[in-house]
C-alpha cells in the first residue's frame, strides 16, 4: 500500500503524478521540490509515495502504481537487462569517497575488525542483489573475506542498529542519516566504507520511469526532469544545508543535530556515461545482470544534458 505524505489536487488540468522512495537523504529533492512549489511552478502536482526501499520503489513503478521512482542503479539495470522497458529521466546520487553517504557498520563493541573476521556470520544490506549487495561482497572479496560462508539478508536501515544491539546481525549497511545515528548512539561504529570496492565517484542511484510512461506523457516527463535539475541545483548548494537538514530530519524522523552531523549527499546536475560504468562492470563482474549494458542504452529523451 502506497502512503501519500504530499501533494495537492488543485486544479483538475494540472497533471499529477506520483513519485517513489525511499526513508534516505537524497529522497530530499523531491520532498524540497513539493513543499517550495517547485513542481507547481513546473505545472506539476506530485504525490510522494514513501516505500521502504528503493526496490520496493522500482517496483512501484514497473507495477504501474507510481510513475517515477527513485532507485539504486543496480536493480534498474537488472530490470533493463531482463527486458523491462525503463529509462532514466533525472540523475540521482553521487557516491563520493571523500564524503560517504553508505557504509557497513558493526557493534561498538564487537571483535569484528576485518573482512575476515565476518566469516561464518549474518550481515544485512538494505536489499538483496542491488548495489549495497554488491558493494558489501566487492569490499570482502578485496579484503580477503569468505562471501560464501555469510549470510546476507534484508533489513531497511532504521532497523539495522536494532538487529546489532539484539545479536541478530554480526554487521549491517547504514546510509546516511542513519549512518551519524548509529554512531551517536554508542552501539555502532564503522567498520568499513564498502563503496570504496567500486570506485571513488559513481552514479549510486537514479530516478527511472518506463518507456510507455516517457512516451505517453513527453510533456509531464519533460516538466518532472526540468524541475529535478532545479531541486539538485538549489538543495546541493551550501548556502541551503541548514535548510536541508531540518527537511531531512521532517520525513525520515531522525534529529535534526544528528542530520546535521551526518554525510551530505549531492546529486549530479547532469548524468554522464562514465559515472555509471563502475557500477554497470560490478553489476556484470557479480553475475546481478546477464549482459554487459552501454550506458547511454537507459538514458531517456527527457534527460537533461549539459549545454
Amino acid at each position: 500500500m502506497l502512503l501519500l505524505l504530499a501533494g495537492s489536487a488543485y486544479s483538475q488540468d494540472v497533471p499529477t503524478i506520483r513519485v517513489a522512495g525511499c526513508l534516505c537523504d537524497d529522497f530530499k529533492t523531491v520532498h524540497y521540490g513539493v513543499r517550495s512549489g517547485l513542481f507547481r511552478r513546473n505545472g506539476l502536482n506530485v504525490e510522494i509515495a514513501q516505500m521502504s526501499s528503493g526496490t520496493a520503489a522500482l517496483a512501484s513503478v514497473i507495477g504501474g502504481d507510481t510513475q517515477v521512482a527513485l532507485s539504486s542503479t543496480v536493480p534498474v539495470l537488472q530490470a533493463y537487462t531482463r527486458g523491462i522497458p525503463l529509462r532514466i529521466v533525472s540523475p540521482g546520487q553521487w557516491y563520493l569517497s571523500s564524503s560517504p553517504t553508505t557504509a557497513f557498520f558493526v557493534k561498538s563493541d564487537s571483535p569484528i575488525h576485518s573482512a575476515r573476521d565476518l566469516s561464518g556470520k549474518t550481515i544485512a544490506v538494505q536489499s538483496l542483489k542491488d548495489l549495497t549487495w554488491a558493494a558489501t561482497r566487492a569490499w570482502i572479496d578485496k579484503n580477503g573475506g569468505d562471501i560464501n560462508s555469510i549470510r546476507v539478508v534484508e533489513l531497511p536501515f532504521p532497523t539495522v542498529v536494532a538487529a546489532l544491539d539484539e545479536g541478530r546481525i554480526a554487521g549491517g549497511s547504514l546510509g546516511t542519516p542513519f549512518m551519524q545515528q548509529a554512531v551517536s548512539s554508542g552501539k555502532a561504529r564503522l567498520l568499513a566504507n564498502t563503496y570504496d570496492a567500486i570506485a571513488p565517484r559513481f552514479e549510486a542511484a537514479v530516478w527511472v520511469s518506463t518507456v510507455d510512461y516517457i512516451a505517453a506523457n513527453p510533456d509531464i516527463m519533460n516538466r518532472f526532469a526540468r524541475a529535478m535539475h532545479e531541486a539538485i541545483v538549489y538543495t546541493n548548494a551550501k548556502a541551503h544545508l541548514t535548510e536541508m537538514n531540518a527537511l531531512v530530519a521532517s520525513y525520515t524522523r531522525v534529529d535534526q543535530a544528528v542530520v546535521a552531523g551526518s554525510p551530505r549527499t549531492l546529486d549530479p546536475e547532469y548524468l554522464e556515461a562514465k559515472f555509471l560504468k563502475p557500477v554497470i562492470d560490478v553489476a556484470y563482474r557479480y553475475k546481478l545482470i546477464e549482459r554487459d549494458v552501454a550506458p547511454e542504452d537507459l538514458f531517456s529523451s527527457v534527460l537533461l544534458r549539459p549545454r
